[in-house]
């Protein structure tokens, strides 16, 4: 498994220091390091927390063009990039808890509720304005890293980097945009909830930025060659929709004390999910009846949700949910049984894929 990979801990740590400066390279005269801890500190324990996946993903990639790397051989590039990659996550997540008035993110208050609770007088509203300026200040934090990590870039590669990272952008965007539109459309048997379209969203809102984008970066910081960039696409391309998969499904069965978030959030916020729609199409009229009446409904209390969680499990929905996590996850290691990479690489890839598809949190 993942832990017992020693750079593993090596790469936390080192991301985690960097993420104990944000601002290092977003700073100046007229903005201080002061002034900007000052402004992030109803929030600030956010960044403290998370497994730390996107810049596990860009270490894999990295040796998959370079070779195992050993304890203290980890570059600064590296850990530059992975701090780019977790604040633009931290970022991401913040609007993401606004747009879906989340209470809590990693076992601790959202963003918004942080700010509002710091600020009483301000009431939501204030809340939400922080968080989302906050949330930019992330971005560029993120940015300001991702700057430092290509520094020392040849230009092609540098720009090869920087497109990947843009579009990674880009798609969050898009993404997000796809899930909230989803979730205004009627759920009716003459418009029901579509596997397609709920794969679409995980393709774009989080499978690319998540999995496949911050591997390819990895790669491409140690400059490697289009065919390489190619096959490892081809590897993470279904590991990041088995994650997506993974991740939709502990928004709904996990355990809170092990996911930081409160269990059935998905099911309050309605959200289009590949489970919604598969509960859709193996259970009955009465199933379909109860989805209609409370999927996203304003009204849930627990027995409720526990229901709906019968529902996906009683119709066979969660176990077809599983089935295609595990053919996605044989995807991806058909593809890397066809890397041109090292034993031991190949090893440490195949630890990851595993980790991201059987986590519990």
């Amino acid at each position: 498994m993942l832990e017992e990979i020693s750079l593993i801990a090596d790469v936390r740590s080192g991301v985690s220091a960097r993420l104990a400066e944000p601002w290092k390279y977003c700073n100046s005269k007229a903005l201080t390091n002061a002034q900007l801890d000052g402004f992030s500190a109803p929030a600030s324990g956010l960044l403290t927390r998370g497994k730390r996946f996107r810049a596990i993903a860009a270490y894999m990639g990295w040796i998959s063009a370079a070779g195992p790397l050993r304890t203290g051989e980890i570059p600064d590039q590296l850990l530059d990039l992975g701090a780019s990659l977790e604040l633009f996550q931290t970022s991401a997540l913040v609007h993401d808890d606004i747009i879906d008035n989340a209470i809590k993110r990693r076992g601790l208050p959202a963003a918004q509720i942080a700010f509002m609770t710091s600020f009483p007088m301000g009431g939501p509203r204030f809340g939400d304005s922080a968080a989302i300026l906050w949330g930019d200040l992330l971005y560029a934090a993120a940015n300001s890293y991702f700057s430092q990590a290509i520094s020392t870039l040849s230009v092609e590669n540098a720009h090869r980097a920087s497109n990947f990272f843009v579009t990674m952008q880009a798609e969050v965007a898009y993404g997000q945009f796809l899930d909230l539109s989803a979730e205004t459309r009627e759920l009716s048997p003459d418009m029901p909830p579509s596997r397609e379209a709920a794969m679409e969203i995980i393709k774009h809102k989080t499978a690319r930025y998540s999995v496949v984008i911050p591997l390819l970066l990895g790669a491409a910081l140690r400059g490697a060659n289009d065919s390489l960039i190619e096959q490892l696409e081809g590897f993470a391309t279904p590991l990041g929709v088995a994650y997506q998969l993974r991740d939709d499904d502990l928004g709904i069965f996990g355990d809170q004390e092990l996911t930081g978030k409160p269990s059935g959030d998905d099911i309050r916020s309605g959200k289009r999910t590949a489970q919604l729609a598969l509960a859709w199409e193996m259970t009955d009229d009465r199933g379909r009846d109860y989805l209609m009446r409370y999927w996203g409904a304003p009204d849930l209390t627990p027995p409720i949700i526990d229901n709906i969680c019968a529902i996906i499990t009683g119709s066979g929905a969660r176990r077809a949910i599983s089935d295609l996590m595990n053919e996605h996850l044989e995807q991806s290691q058909e593809f890397l049984d066809a890397m041109p990479c090292d034993a031991e690489v190949k090893r440490q890839l195949a630890a990851f894929g595993s980790s991201l598809v059987n986590r519990a949190s």
